[in-house]
């Protein structure tokens, strides 16, 4: 496979990475990988290539995303694993899919775009349906309201915004909601059962269309269910 020819984003997230390596998942054959919001399956070829036997699941609502993901993952020609990917809703996915069993569970980047009730019921459909295993390593990564897009657009209630139509983002109209250390910690420890965990403060400037604005993320990666 020639980096060249891969469809959208050539590398994981940063994040993941780490998570990948100094969780020393890299040990672990056999392992079925679920991600949410996984846009071209950047993040689930680190697990996927890296050999023994590595399974995925990618679920994306962009449908374009996803025919990316099945194309960037044929380049790879791995026979000894297996890799689906689905254009769905993810509230919707959790709820009609039952037993999946992933052994591991990733939401990088995706949650802040659906509302704070559905993430939770989301949560409670996921574990609810059997679709991950107990025991098993998490990764997410949200949105804070340090973020340049914070106060834009909207306000929809508590710490959510639609963003406005001219966002040099690209995020036009979408609905973004944002959460503090202290309240993303408080659903995952309830809803997920959250430990053994690590929270990293990730603030960095990017520029977009000329512009340079602050991105302001946390990353939370631990121990599930």
């Amino acid at each position: 496979m020639n980096l060249k020819d891969i469809r959208g984003l050539k590398y994981p997230d940063e994040y993941f990475t780490k998570f990948f390596f100094k969780n020393k998942l890299y040990e672990k054959k056999d392992s079925l990988y679920l991600e949410f919001g996984c846009g071209n399956g950047s993040n689930l070829m680190l697990p996927y290539s890296y050999g023994g036997g590595n399974k995925v699941i990618g679920v994306d609502y962009n449908a374009e995303l996803i025919e990316n993901a099945k194309y960037n993952f044929n380049l790879h020609n791995n026979q000894e694993a297996q890799y689906n990917f689905f254009a769905e809703d993810m509230r919707e996915f959790v709820k009609c899919n039952i037993n999946i069993q992933a052994d591991i569970f990733i939401l990088p980047s995706v949650i802040y775009y659906i509302n704070k009730e559905d993430f939770i019921l989301f949560l409670s459909n996921t574990i609810k349906n059997n679709n991950i295993k107990k025991n098993i390593p998490f990764y997410i990564r949200v949105r804070t309201p340090k973020d340049y897009r914070f106060g834009l657009g909207v306000k929809q209630n508590d710490n959510s915004f639609l963003l406005p139509a001219d966002i040099i983002t690209g995020e036009a109209n979408a609905s973004i909601s944002f959460y503090t250390e202290t309240e993303i910690l408080k659903i995952l420890e309830k809803y997920l059962n959250l430990r053994a965990f690590k929270v990293f403060q990730l603030d960095n400037q990017n520029d977009h269309n000329g512009e340079i604005i602050l991105n302001s993320d946390i990353v939370i990666w631990g121990t599930i269910n």
